[in-house]
């Protein structure tokens, strides 16, 4: 007997299923937690980690909304950045089983706020 995972299914089909079953156990835990009262995971660790694999190393994480998503300060600026490691449509298309490409690296960081108080309050 052949298991859900590999009855028939090519290795990208595999992937995206095993990522699916992440990401919705990801969002389960959160949603659980918040229905619960307790404090939503805290993403800042693994912000910093992406970051610095990209060579940001003097980044101040300011706000993790989702697993994929987040906002930092560098040091002694006082621009706000936003990160996107997987996008809203990119995170419907996996639902959905689509095959996705990731969003290439010079994408991911962008300005969204110069002077911002975030940042003011950070340096």
């Amino acid at each position: 007997m052949r298991s859900w995972l590999s009855a028939g299914r090519s290795n990208e089909e595999k992937t995206v299923k095993i990522l699916i079953a992440c990401l919705t156990a990801t969002m389960l835990v959160s949603a659980v937690a918040n229905a619960a009262g307790l404090q939503a995971p805290d993403f800042s660790k693994w912000a910093g980690k992406v970051l610095n694999d990209d060579g940001i190393t003097d980044a101040r994480i300011v706000q993790t909304k989702y697993p994929f998503d987040f906002t930092y300060c560098r040091k002694d600026s006082l621009t706000l950045w936003h990160y996107t490691v997987m996008s809203a449509e990119h995170l419907e298309a996996i639902r959905k089983g689509e095959i996705v490409k990731p969003i290439p690296a010079v994408q991911r960081s962008v300005a969204i706020e110069s002077n911002s108080t975030a940042c003011n309050d950070a340096s």
